[in-house]
């Protein structure tokens, strides 16, 4: 009666005598009372849903909640009873979600902060549980992001090729190796490695110039000389993509300039 009860006293608080709209104001205000009763049935539906899992108190019970609610509002009390109870917690499911306007995604993944060693840790990782890297030196290319694709695939994950936090966790726990925190934050040594071991040719680099510059970022010349000025270009694209603005490209921030310029 009570999951009833609600949604008519709030749509009946809405009939009071007032000013005559028009009819699709009527039809619009209709909807939002509809929308807003829906929504709160299917909280009270959930609530109720927990506390029969409370009242019950079994691992079975609280499973049986998340599963029909992965994202509900009491997920988090779920995973401390079940963990209470000494059973895993399942692991949350990844909402899809699309990346925050003006952020790539690979803006999102560096945004986490793997040093360089953890992404040849998690590139071992992925070998290890059927995903092979190519080998594990740290700089993801091609093989790589393949392989963290075909993972996600596998997982039921969005589908992007970078990893996220919870699945670098994830990626952990199925490896059967923890990567633990940091060992140092990462550094503007990390891309000066980085560009390093890419070895850019002449014309790569004359090519990066010009990419920088059809973007807006002018390096003052192409002439495959990373001087002060394609530096300070690099460093300001970096900034304004929410990158570490080292003014050193990596591979991936090549292969994302390479898409932005029209590769």
């Amino acid at each position: 009666m009570r999951n009833v009860t609600l949604p008519i006293l709030l749509a009946a608080s809405f009939s009071v005598v007032g000013p005559v709209y028009p009819v699709h104001a009527e039809t619009d205000l209709g909807k939002v009372v509809s929308g807003i009763a829906q929504s709160l049935i299917a909280q009270e539906t959930e609530k109720n849903a927990y506390i029969s899992a409370q009242r019950l108190n079994t691992t079975r019970a609280y499973r049986d909640y998340l599963a029909k609610y992965p994202q509900g509002l009491y997920r988090a009390n779920a995973e401390q009873a079940l963990a209470k109870l000494g059973a895993d917690v399942p692991v949350a499911p990844e909402v899809s979600t699309p990346p925050v306007a003006g952020r790539s995604q690979a803006a999102i993944e560096e945004s986490i902060g793997l040093t360089r060693t953890q992404r040849m840790q998690i590139q071992r990782q992925l070998t290890a549980v059927g995903y092979p890297t190519g080998g594990a030196d740290g700089l993801w290319g091609s093989k790589t992001r393949d392989a963290i694709a075909r993972w996600q695939k596998a997982n039921k994950l969005g589908v992007t090729g970078y990893v996220t936090s919870r699945q670098v966790s994830l990626l952990a726990k199925q490896a059967g190796s923890d990567v633990g925190s940091a060992p140092e934050a990462p550094s503007a040594n990390d891309d000066v490695l980085e560009e390093r071991l890419l070895s850019l040719t002449f014309d790569e680099r004359r090519e990066v110039q010009r990419r920088l510059t059809s973007l807006g970022y002018n390096t003052y010349g192409v002439d495959g000389g990373f001087g002060a000025n394609t530096r300070r270009a690099m460093t300001a694209w970096q900034r304004d993509e929410g990158l570490r603005a080292s003014g050193y490209i990596t591979a991936d921030q090549l292969r994302e300039l390479r898409k932005q310029s029209g590769d």
